[in-house]
């Protein structure tokens, strides 16, 4: 497996509200995640989360039986928590909160599972086709479901950042968890909408081509910001 990741701060931004995680030694989990309420809350929103999913799943995984669906749900939780108690505690983060994807690989069980909360995204890329896993969690995209907009109607539309679910919210009521079906030669794209705000999913498509992963992210992330860089942009490739 080779994986590689990479955030940049884009063009507009003066700082950076993204972070992201890459399990080095065993390669079992990955997550990005993207920061909102403010410089500094966004960027303690986003820290929080990657830190306490990733300290949870690296405690939990070393149990001998563990569920996948379970573990991630709880994972997401704990940081939610975590989230909630520093708004709690500090008056001025009070709308922090950030979205979060994750990747949780297992060759010893169902192989891999994804979870997610927001509208960071999540794609599958086999053989040059490439599918979005992931379901926004925003009020644009339930339109798009329900077909009251077109996907390009939403590209364009004011509200399309507006977030329905987000971690840094008591009454967080939707974490989606799902398998991910993968053969060898597939890859995975973790991503913040910096990334594809800026890119549509065939322009992805051809730089997720790119044999070396590391030259796959760099060139991902350089192609946002010629597009505009109006964002953070923050992806992880896993190659399986």
């Amino acid at each position: 497996m080779d994986v590689a990741g990479l955030t940049d701060c884009g063009l507009i931004r003066k700082s950076n509200q993204d972070a992201f995680y890459i399990d080095e030694k065993n390669h079992r989990f990955f997550i990005v995640a993207d920061g909102m309420g403010g410089h500094a809350g966004g960027e303690e929103a986003s820290r929080l989360a990657v830190e306490h999913i990733y300290q949870y799943l690296d405690a939990h995984l070393q149990e001998l039986e563990y569920d996948p669906v379970t573990l991630l749900r709880q994972a997401f939780l704990a940081a939610n928590e975590a989230i909630v108690e520093q708004q709690q505690q500090n008056a001025g983060r009070a709308d922090m909160g950030t979205t979060a994807v994750v990747v949780l690989l297992d060759d010893s069980r169902d192989g891999a599972w994804c979870a997610h909360v927001g509208d960071s995204r999540i794609y599958h890329w086999r053989r040059d086709e490439l599918r979005q896993i992931t379901q926004d969690h925003t009020w644009i995209a339930q339109a798009v479901q329900l077909g009251s907009l077109t996907l390009e109607q939403a590209r364009q539309h004011p509200w399309r950042h507006v977030l329905s679910q987000c971690l840094g919210r008591e009454d967080l009521s939707q974490i989606d968890i799902q398998p991910i079906d993968l053969e060898p030669g597939d890859r995975l794209l973790l991503c913040t909408d910096g990334l594809t705000e800026e890119l549509t999913d065939d322009v992805i498509s051809i730089y997720l081509s790119e044999p070396n992963v590391e030259k796959a992210a760099t060139a991902l992330v350089h192609a946002a910001k010629n597009h505009g860089g109006r964002d953070n942009v923050t992806v992880v490739v896993v190659g399986i």
